[in-house]
């Protein structure tokens, strides 16, 4: 399929009407699955269960076949999601999330009706997975977990697993973002193992190193040609911005990406690789001054250079 001679604008109209196609086939895939569950068609066809079915038969792998299933049982009993299916505002991961709980529920002697049911799926629609789970460890009254657990493993690596107040988690998730530079995929052990050496090295102070032959990044100055030097590289230290404008920026854009969409209105707000970007490039002409200064994260800092054909 060739894509890229079309326009961005039809390329994006393609892309949504795709979305809907697709959100619209998985309700239809759901209710078929359920009525082929009912009529135990897998078992004429010599499959042991519906599982065995979508994976063998139908092609699926085993996660996204487990999700179908669950979803599925969901759809079966609160048929009235059908339309939150379609336009996006409920999805099979949410609806799989729900679907564990009751079964969790009923292990437990606790049966979970239609009316409740759909309360529950009300309170998790347009949310994120992570917001969704919460929601539902209030309604289903899960218990907290306070122990903390390491487990080794057999490649010797230890699995660690905690409870975070929010404040901690808070902090944490802070100072993710704001290593997002140093670690741009830094996962939690990553990130925790960064801060403890870092909190290591204040407290015992460096190591002593040989001296490195190569050019330390903190020396990288920057190379222009000089019309006044015969055409010899002469060295110039590009003007840095001012750690306390850095924080007043930062502070002001409530450490978010700025970057708003012209048509949509819609700003990005992403916390992760923020930079402090020139509205007006040094290269066209633009200035250090404060009002020059906006905060975007990586993508959109790539973006407003490209559109300046940087």
């Amino acid at each position: 399929m060739e894509l890229s001679k079309i326009s961005n604008q039809e390329l994006l109209g393609r892309m949504d009407k795709l979305v809907r196609t697709e959100r619209k086939i998985t309700h239809v895939i759901l209710c078929h699955i359920n009525e082929v569950d009912a009529r135990r068609l897998y078992a004429d066809l010599g499959f042991e269960s519906m599982f065995k079915y979508l994976t063998e038969h139908c092609g699926y792998g085993e996660d996204s076949a487990y999700r179908r299933l669950q979803a599925a049982k969901v759809l079966r009993k609160a048929p009235e999601i059908a339309e939150k299916l379609e336009d996006g505002s409920l999805n099979l991961t949410q609806l799989t999330q729900v679907q564990k709980c009751i079964k969790q529920e009923s292990k437990a002697g606790n049966s979970i009706d239609s009316v409740q049911t759909l309360q529950i799926l009300e309170q998790i629609q347009n949310k994120s997975s992570y917001e969704t789970k919460k929601v539902l460890a209030v309604e289903f009254n899960q218990p907290i977990q306070m122990h903390e657990v390491l487990t080794p493993q057999r490649d010797d690596s230890i699995r660690l697993g905690l409870t975070l107040t929010p404040d901690q988690m808070k902090d944490l998730s802070e100072a993710k973002d704001l290593l997002s530079h140093i670690l741009p995929d830094g996962n939690w052990a990553e990130v925790i193992s960064y801060l403890a050496k870092v909190h290591i090295q204040k407290i015992k102070g460096k190591e002593r190193k040989e001296p490195s032959p190569h050019v330390e990044a903190s020396s990288i100055v920057t190379m222009e040609k000089s019309s006044s030097t015969h055409g010899f590289l002469v060295t110039r230290k590009r003007q840095h911005i001012k750690i306390t404008d850095r924080r007043k920026l930062l502070h002001k854009a409530n450490h978010c990406c700025e970057y708003v969409d012209l048509k949509s209105n819609k700003k990005c707000q992403s916390s992760y690789q923020l930079q402090i970007d020139h509205k007006i490039p040094l290269a066209r002409g633009g200035s250090h001054s404060f009002d020059n200064l906006r905060v975007l994260c990586r993508t959109h800092n790539l973006l407003s250079a490209r559109q300046w054909g940087l």
